[in-house]
């Protein structure tokens, strides 16, 4: 038997070194990939098949190291280890194999472990090699580019290497090159000059590097070139405009560098070409009226650039276009007239300078899925009978034209847009509802937002389908009531400064009502004029995670019960007429989850449980994500809110999961101490009174400190001293006496930091310091807790209120507003 051939055979269990394979010393060519030799290793016995020229053991979850005796196979031609994940390279063993195998013509290796390799070792290859695929083998250090002049390499592989270094022959460089792919490492320097030299290059892929300088005009000669990948990197400088004659190239990718200047218009005379993408970059100049190519392009990316001029009608009469995205640019005017319709699904002109009305020939855009015009200055009226006719539109954006405004038909309560999924019409000038959606069993996003609606929002039969999740922002409207209690599937509520009276409404449902709200996750009826009490029934909401109910009229005591919601992590009651004593923080009503809650201005009297601080375990420390920063709602949704710093309300867009904020009026000191991930804390404007609590000096990561107007007395204690990474300091106005302490860097405060305490002395305050002022030793600690029970009261959180505490990246605010 000369030729094996078991691929794809469902071989299962491990390679043992007794079996009958490896007596067929005559085997020339053995396929074995695609099977599950279960972890296990190819036993050294592989070396005595030495007639082999091909061997294909890719993707069968072979693991260890490759055996050294796989360099006795010296007469392949072939050899295939990928997709081997566990599978292991040890440089000596590497090097043997390729100073042995010097008939090799085709090797991969992709998948593989070569962490253990040093790259030089390819510098004993073979000059036959004509293929070599080590993409994602974790290759580490510099590559030899040496090996890019092998006279009869065809295909080079080193992709998602992300610590492999190396970059390209800058002079002399010829070579048979077909596919030349580096992506996704950190190769750099430039694209050489003599580039096209390389007569049979068909696919250059370089997206994801770190390349630099300016690209050379020759690479327009690659005159066979199909797959063009440039994104991604740090070239610069003005694209040369020389891409006329590449008439095979199917792909071009210059995404994400830093080219300027014109964009290169012959680009759109390709006639191959299917995919364009030239996004983010500093490109200019116009669209231009007629173009000759394009006719198989089916997605063109021109966004986040400076082109301007006017939308040509052309790009929507592309045959094959699915996906048109120009957002991002400086384009205006407005926008041609379609001659003929085309297949495009896609179409995003957002973020422009468009002027005038939409082109009515819009509608014939059949498979349009999605149209995003948003954040333009687009003008007229859209005629409903228009929008109805894109059966297939699923997500609709024109928000943020502020003359653009919506025109009902006399039958639309018979029409819909059957597969809408999301439709945003905020900031614009819409009056009517727009009752065609009440029949759209797929809406899941209804963004109204500031807009002159006047009409009642028709809650029951807007959900009366399956696939409501949520329905957003209403502000400046002025609607009628609030129809939710039918909205059975209801994720994210949002009716924000709608001009909402009444109460609200006490229909939250039960675990045996299918009809209810259940599902809610956000619930935000802030800036209204509701009335009332909070519904004991919101208590079924066990999803609930925000719940925003500021700047209201509501006249209740503190809702403690709300602590059972299991999943509550911000409560807002601001600016309403809450009463009464804040308690009950016990362990049935523990409020487990919260990370912010706000009482601010409201009329709270008496004192705050220290059970508060015991039960708010997710205001202890919160864990950093390495990931990056993560967002309350999602990517579907962006939970806000709005906070006090400095007697300033200001409105986080986004709520960072590891914000915290907590709004209390009686504290020991030893708590706010254990709250050691505390970045900023802001008593200003209260009634505090007594000693500085010693403990605040065990906030270490504390960097703003503001007691700016209280009633503190006492001296400045040492202990704050300690918090090396403060950064802000405001102590005035308050009733503090003795010597500023000077330890560490507190000598680096200025006069306004100690201004109004006719008491304190000393560095930077021009008043001296006598005898009796000299700052004392700090106290013990067991002094420091008895000494400083004091309890920080609500002085009729009205004015005088506002008591917020954050951790993490987080607040306390104690403004008076």
């Amino acid at each position: 038997m000369i030729g094996l051939d078991l691929s794809c055979s469902g071989l299962i269990g491990s390679l043992q070194s007794n079996s009958s394979l490896f007596s067929l010393q005559n085997l020339r060519w053995l396929n074995l990939a695609v099977n599950d030799f279960g972890n296990s290793e190819i036993p050294s016995d592989i070396g005595k098949l030495r007639s082999l020229t091909y061997l294909n053991l890719s993707d069968t979850r072979l693991t260890g190291l490759v055996p050294p005796e796989t360099s006795l196979l010296s007469e392949l031609v072939s050899l295939d280890l990928g997709l081997n994940y566990y599978f292991l390279f040890r440089n000596h063993d590497f090097n043997m194999l390729v100073h042995n195998l010097t008939k090799l013509e085709n090797m991969v290796l992709d998948y593989m472990n070569f962490s253990l390799v040093v790259p030089y070792s390819f510098l004993n290859l073979t000059i036959s090699l004509k293929h070599l695929s080590l993409s994602n083998c974790g290759l580490q250090g510099n590559f030899p580019t040496q090996l890019f002049h092998l006279p009869y390499l065809q295909n080079i592989i080193l992709s998602s290497n992300p610590d492999l270094i190396g970059y390209l022959p800058e002079t002399n460089w010829s070579s048979p090159l077909s596919l030349l792919d580096v992506s996704g490492t950190r190769f750099s320097k430039g694209l050489p000059g003599s580039i096209d030299n390389l007569k049979h290059l068909k696919k250059l892929n370089l997206d994801s590097c770190v390349f630099t300088r300016s690209i050379p005009s020759s690479l327009g000669n690659l005159t066979k070139i199909t797959f063009l990948d440039i994104s991604g990197n740090m070239f610069q400088g003005q694209i040369p405009d020389v891409f006329g004659n590449l008439n095979d190239l199917s792909f071009m990718g210059f995404s994400s560098n830093n080219f300027s200047g014109l964009f290169p218009s012959l680009a759109f005379n390709l006639t191959s070409l299917t995919f364009m993408d030239f996004s983010s970059n500093f490109l200019r100049g116009t669209l231009p009226n007629n173009i000759s190519g394009l006719s198989y392009l089916r997605e063109l990316h021109l966004y986040a650039n400076l082109l301007s001029g006017r939308v040509p009608g052309w790009l929507f009469s592309l045959q094959s276009l699915e996906y048109l995205d120009l957002h991002s640019n400086k384009l205006n005017g407005p926008i041609d007239p379609i001659q003929e319709a085309n297949l495009v699904q896609l179409v995003d002109l957002s973020k422009n300078e468009i002027q005038g009305t939409i082109p009515s020939s819009f509608i014939d855009l059949m498979n349009l899925t999605i149209l995003d015009l948003s954040s333009n200055n687009l003008s007229g009226n859209i005629k409903s009978c228009m929008l109805v006719k894109l059966k297939n539109l699923r997500s609709l954006d024109v928000s943020f034209n502020n003359l653009l405004s919506l025109t009902r038909s006399s039958n639309d309560v018979n029409s819909t847009l059957p597969m809408i999924i999301e439709f945003r019409f905020s900031s614009c000038n819409m009056q009517p509802f727009p009752s065609f959606l009440n029949a759209s069993k797929s809406l899941q996003l209804l963004d109204l937002y500031n807009n002159q609606i006047h009409d009642q929002i028709p809650g029951k039969r807007l959900c009366s389908g399956p696939s409501l999740q949520f329905t957003s922002r209403t502000t400046s409207n002025s609607t009628k009531g609030i129809g939710i209690c039918n909205l059975s599937f209801l994720s994210v509520l949002d009716f924000s400064k709608s001009k909402l009276g009444g109460t609200i409404p006490d229909c939250f449902g039960t675990y045996s009502d299918q009809l209810s709200v259940v599902l809610l996750r956000t619930l935000n009826l802030n800036g209204n004029q509701l009335e009332g009490s909070i519904p004991r029934s919101l208590t079924n909401c066990h999803s609930l995670e925000v719940l925003d109910l500021g700047n209201n009229n509501i006249n209740d005591t503190f809702p403690y019960w709300l602590g059972t919601l299991p999943n509550l992590q911000v409560l807002v009651l601001r600016s309403n007429g809450f009463h009464g004593d804040i308690q009950n923080f016990n362990g049935t009503f523990s409020f487990s989850s919260l990370q912010m809650i706000n009482l601010s201005r409201n009329e709270f009297t008496g004192h705050i449980l220290l059970e508060l601080f015991e039960n708010l375990k997710s205001m202890k420390d919160i864990p950093v994500d390495k990931s990056g920063p993560m967002y309350m709602g999602g990517g579907y949704y962006q939970d806000s809110v709005i906070i006090t710093m400095k007697g300033l309300d200001f409105k986080l867009e986004r709520i960072l999961t590891s914000f915290t904020v907590i709004d209390f009026s009686s504290n020991h000191p030893k708590q706010v101490g254990e709250l050691n991930s505390l970045i900023v804390l802001n008593f200003s404007h209260n009634s505090l009174a007594g000693n500085i609590p010693p403990s605040l000096g065990k906030m270490t990561a504390l960097e703003s400190l503001d007691l700016l107007s209280n009633k503190l007395q006492g001296r400045i204690s040492v202990q704050l001293t300690d918090l090396t990474n403060l950064g802000a300091l405001n102590l005035s106005h308050n009733n503090l006496e003795g010597q500023i302490p000077l330890a560490n860097h507190f000598d680096t405060f200025s006069n306004d930091s100690f201004d109004g305490n006719s008491g304190l002395c000393g560095f930077p305050l021009s008043k001296k310091c006598g005898n009796n002022q000299e700052l004392e030793s700090p106290p013990s600690t067991v002094a420091d807790e008895s000494e400083t029970t004091l309890v920080w009261k609500i002085a009729a959180m009205g004015y005088g209120s506002g008591l917020m505490l954050g951790l993490s990246m987080g607040y306390i605010v104690f403004t008076t507003g």
